[in-house]
């Protein structure tokens, strides 16, 4: 075991400690390779309450454990509900701790205790469920989750291995999580039966295994790569058209991880399914929703790929009190002039001070809702208004109008003629800015 690596870190180590062989070799390995380094080390136990008394006497001998080397010791209680998919349940609950904890170090980095046996059978874990690459190497050496930065210095050794070196610390006994035992779980069938026999079967055993994670690591590494790049180099990477460019599978199902973290900041796994639709809508050049998942959910309209959101509600604005208002990710502003500019932009509309009604309504557009355009007498309807002046339906301009339904100004249009400026009295220009992008950025000035 290798205690130099530590010698990297200056920050803060935080050690997932649950007292079995696998996290007390590596709390043992980051106290002794932390003293020369000076960073600081914190051993952080899961209590998830789930085996009663056993539970709590592990977290009670952690503490003990990480007393006797010096190490502080933080316990956490997690209360996860028996049921279906408690792993994946219990992982991400630890995952939210592991965000909020970290928020009150600086550079701070998570330590976990996942060995080459963890690794191997993450990977036929993976194999049944249809991964690729990617995901059957999911498990790094290196990894950032959810903006934390975790590191697993074991992830080359065996089982036995550690359990030899804890053995030649003097350390004899080790928490052992007696659920481990059961075959209730996936992961335990193929610890204790599946694998054992696998190996059986195939005398190259783990190190065979090994080499094919290897393998796989660097196919994974080159595809991961080669999409990032394609995908950080497009100036074109919300358009249709860039995606039937790259629609093969090996790119799509990369490059749209990328997509929803930078629409959602969740760049998790998406389902086969999911990645179907959306090659789907693609090749086909659909317009509408393109639902990945609960919460990631995209917009297919003119071309363009927008995140879907829930649209702001309707909001009223009572301009001479309040001379600029928000809404969605638009800022609407008033202001008295004396006289016409002699340039309006589409983002502009005078009206008459004296007529124009002091309070007026912000929304979306409604079904078959019109509006009179400036230098007309009938109305046109403000769809086939956008769609001459090529605004796409998504995501939405707002429509200023009066609490009577009378639209008076839609940014990107002409504004109407109702109220109009009368020469040598006093106007009100209302200005229409985006302060925000479909992806929910700050725009640039």
């Amino acid at each position: 075991m290798d205690y130099s690596i530590f010698s990297n870190f200056h920050g803060q180590l935080l050690v997932g400690f649950s007292g079995g062989a696998d996290s007390t070799a590596l709390l043992l390995m980051a106290a002794r390779g932390s003293e020369k380094s000076g960073c600081g080390l914190l051993a952080v136990h899961f209590n998830h309450h789930l085996r009663g008394r056993e539970s709590d006497l592990e977290a009670e001998n952690a503490e003990k454990f990480a007393r006797k080397l010096n190490v502080k010791f933080l316990k956490i209680d997690l209360h996860i509900s028996p049921g279906g998919n408690l792993e994946s349940r219990a992982r991400q609950a630890r995952l939210e701790k592991w965000k909020e904890l970290c928020k009150n170090y600086s550079d701070p980095v998570v330590l976990l205790g996942h060995h080459l046996d963890d690794r191997i059978e993450n990977l036929f874990i993976r194999i049944g469920r249809g991964s690729n690459a990617s995901g059957l190497t999911g498990m790094q050496l290196y990894s950032v989750v959810g903006g934390v930065k975790f590191f697993r210095p074991l992830l080359i050794h065996t089982r036995s291995e550690i359990e030899e070196f804890l053995k030649e610390n003097g350390i004899t006994s080790w928490a052992v999580d007696s659920s481990n035992l059961s075959g209730d779980f996936t992961r335990n069938a193929l610890r204790n039966k599946i694998l054992p026999e696998f190996y059986r079967l195939f005398s190259g055993g783990k190190k065979a295994v090994a080499a094919t994670l290897e393998n796989l690591a660097y196919d994974a590494a080159y595809l991961d790569e080669t999409a990032m790049n394609y995908y950080n180099n497009a100036d074109d990477r919300y358009e249709q058209s860039f995606w039937y460019l790259h629609r093969d599978k090996a790119m799509i199902c990369r490059m749209l991880r990328l997509l929803c973290k930078e629409f959602f900041n969740d760049d998790s796994p998406l389902t086969a399914g999911a990645i179907h639709h959306f090659a789907d809508m693609v090749e086909n050049q659909k317009s509408g929703i393109c639902m990945l998942d609960e919460k990631r959910i995209l917009h297919f309209s003119g071309g363009m790929i927008y995140p879907h959101r829930e649209l702001p509600e309707k909001i009223l604005w009572n301009w001479r009190e309040k001379r600029s208002i928000v809404w969605g990710s638009w800022r609407f502003t008033a202001e008295m002039i004396t006289e016409l500019p002699e340039n309006i932009t589409l983002y502009q509309a005078c009206f008459n001070v004296a007529e124009l009604p002091e309070i007026l309504e912000i929304g979306v557009p409604e079904e078959g809702e019109k509006m009179v355009p400036f230098g007309r007498k009938s109305a046109v309807k403000i769809k086939d208004l956008r769609i001459k002046r090529k605004i796409a339906a998504f995501p939405v301009n707002p429509v200023l109008r009066t609490t009577q339904k009378q639209a008076l100004f839609l940014p990107g249009i002409r504004h109407s003629g109702e109220y109009p400026v009368t020469p040598g009295k006093p106007g009100i220009m209302i200005s229409a800015e985006k302060i925000k992008d479909f992806a929910g950025k700050t725009c640039k000035k």
